[in-house]
């Protein structure tokens, strides 16, 4: 379908670049032009020749001025299980394109593709701006979403994210509607509480409702705009997945 076309393009991109510089287990291509020539050190090669994402993502990281300490910031492929409205699964990938560790949380933005169901010259992706704890415990499961916005940041002053999804959807739902009620349920919430949602029928009604301001407010609003809501979800657990692999829980 043309909408895997620029995902393609995107992958076919990063596995050229790994390619270019991987070699086998074992294979020595050293010569006297490229001994101890640092980019031939710096490939994205596993340590048995195989190409994975940890080894591009180490690529893009260490090739460039990305990472900690660095002119920009780490930056990542993640996989990410997209679903559509006919509940069909998809293997996609997601870009962490901005990673920044504050005092007990880190600021991610995450680009990712949600409604494939429009046609190919208006599939955008879009981005979520997302700040996940960093608890006290260690452990990922007690990690909580702080913030999450597809526009403003936290501190109001950057757009951090970007809406790509229609607005309104086919089904009438708007990004204000997902901004003032949906969006804000996740706020607080656990990774041990949002691992358990794959999509949005799984969120309890009474759970829905709970809270300060939430009386009366129904999934129903959004009943026909499952894509958007679901992957929401998706793009969650794909985000907390990454966010366990930060050192800061292996001290667990």
């Amino acid at each position: 379908m043309k909408f895997k076309s620029s995902l393609k393009i995107a992958l076919a991109a990063l596995l050229f670049i790994s390619l270019a510089g991987c070699t086998s287990k074992g294979e020595n291509n050293s010569t006297p032009e490229n001994e101890n020539n640092e980019a031939e050190e710096n490939t994205p090669c596993s340590v048995t020749g195989e190409i994975t994402l940890d080894s591009i993502n180490a690529y893009l990281n260490e090739s460039a001025d990305l990472g900690e300490g660095s002119v920009g910031n780490v930056v990542a492929v993640i996989p990410i299980n997209h679903v559509d409205g006919p509940r069909n699964e998809t293997n996609f990938y997601a870009f962490v394109n901005f990673k920044y560790k504050a005092r007990n949380y880190i600021k991610y933005q995450i680009t990712y593709l949600s409604c494939t169901c429009r046609s190919a010259d208006v599939n955008y992706w879009q981005t979520a701006y997302v700040e996940l704890t960093l608890p006290d415990s260690h452990n990922i499961d007690d990690a909580e979403v702080r913030y999450l916005s597809f526009d403003l940041d936290s501190a109001g002053h950057y757009l951090g994210g970007f809406w790509g999804d229609s607005n309104p959807t086919p089904a009438g739902a708007t990004y204000e509607q997902y901004k003032e009620e949906y969006i804000p349920f996740f706020i607080d919430k656990p990774y041990s509480y949002i691992s358990t949602l794959s999509v949005m029928e799984d969120i309890a009604a009474e759970d829905y409702s709970a809270g300060e301001g939430r009386e009366g407010l129904t999934l129903d609003t959004f009943s026909g705009s499952s894509v958007s809501t679901n992957n929401i979800i998706r793009m969650l657990n794909a985000l907390m997945e990454y966010h366990a692999t930060d050192e800061y829980f292996a001290a667990e």
